[in-house]
């Protein structure tokens, strides 16, 4: 087994698909099929079973397929701290996060660009839909995103990409002040029932409302935040968000905007999840960030 065996291996195991897999590294389908063909006689053992779903490790496949995880992360490991000691190249730091953790993000980014003056970051809002493609395409280094405890259990082997918790929020009603929700001490659904809604225009916040309150009061939806905070000052409609989205905004702080509790009856909890390719793992820079938005959002 060499080195460029395991990256077919893992490749097909991320893409479900010899032929997906063989696109992606610029080989022919035959090329992958004849190598794990190679590779199972050597170990006596099938690494994949072709089903509806795709192709697919078996039992015996994941555990290869991790161990070479593994290896090439050792080896992408080596290579990075040759690049370090040779200073060869300025370090670049891609960021994905959901739409939720951008203000957050941004905090982050002035705690760590005091210390890391010289990296390169770049910081890309990205719904929960696309993190995954987007990482696994090589566009984001760090993704910093909600997801299920189910979701994130199939990443390693399904998706090439390891996790790490990063915080715990739960949902809140944002009103502002020329709202009749402002005084209240939490929220639940049938007094949201009637109330203009804005909401961000994603699948996530589509089916929450779907979900928790079916408000068909929508004013609009919009991924612009700062139109939504407006429909939110002027006292025209509410917005769901998390209990950090907005914790250091100004219109918080200065009492414009509150940020409420909403139960169902209890509150609706939701984890946020780190996310980086097993093969790279969490550069010194991606640690550093990731610890700085973690000190923020604990505050």
């Amino acid at each position: 087994m060499n080195l460029e065996q395991m990256k077919y291996i893992v490749e097909v195991a991320k893409e479900s698909s010899i032929t997906k897999a063989a696109d992606k590294l610029h080989l022919s389908p035959s090329a992958i099929s004849q190598s794990i063909t190679q590779l199972e006689k050597e170990f006596g053992v099938t690494i994949f079973t072709r089903s509806r779903q795709g192709t697919i490790p078996t039992t015996d496949g994941k555990f290869i397929v991790s161990k070479a995880y593994e290896i090439l992360k050792k080896m992408q490991e080596l290579h990075e701290e040759l690049a370090d000691k040779q200073n060869a190249k300025k370090h670049v730091l891609k960021v994905g996060c959901a739409p939720a953790l951008m203000y957050i993000v941004y905090d982050a980014f002035l705690l760590f660009h005091e210390q890391f003056p010289e990296t390169n970051v770049m910081i890309r809002e990205i719904d929960q839909d696309h993190i995954l493609e987007e990482m696994k395409n090589g566009h984001i280094d760090i993704g910093l995103s909600p997801f299920t405890d189910y979701e994130v259990s199939n990443l390693q082997h399904e998706k090439g990409v390891d996790y790490e918790l990063l915080y715990t929020g739960h949902v809140c009603v944002c009103a502002g002040k020329k709202s009749s929700l402002y005084y209240k001490d939490f929220l639940t659904p049938d007094e949201l029932s009637d109330e203009k809604l804005v909401i961000y225009n994603s699948k996530g916040g589509m089916s929450f409302n779907d979900k928790y309150v079916k408000n068909e009061q929508i004013l609009f939806s919009s991924n612009n935040i700062e139109v939504m905070r407006s429909a939110i000052l002027d006292g025209h409609a509410f917005s769901f968000v998390f209990n950090f989205t907005f914790k250091n905004n100004a219109d918080v702080k200065n009492g414009n905007l509150a940020i409420i509790p909403f139960k169902q009856p209890d509150l609706i909890y939701q984890d946020f999840w780190t996310l980086y390719p097993i093969t790279k793992g969490l550069s010194v820079e991606a640690k550093e960030f990731k610890d700085k938005v973690k000190y923020l959002l604990d505050q």
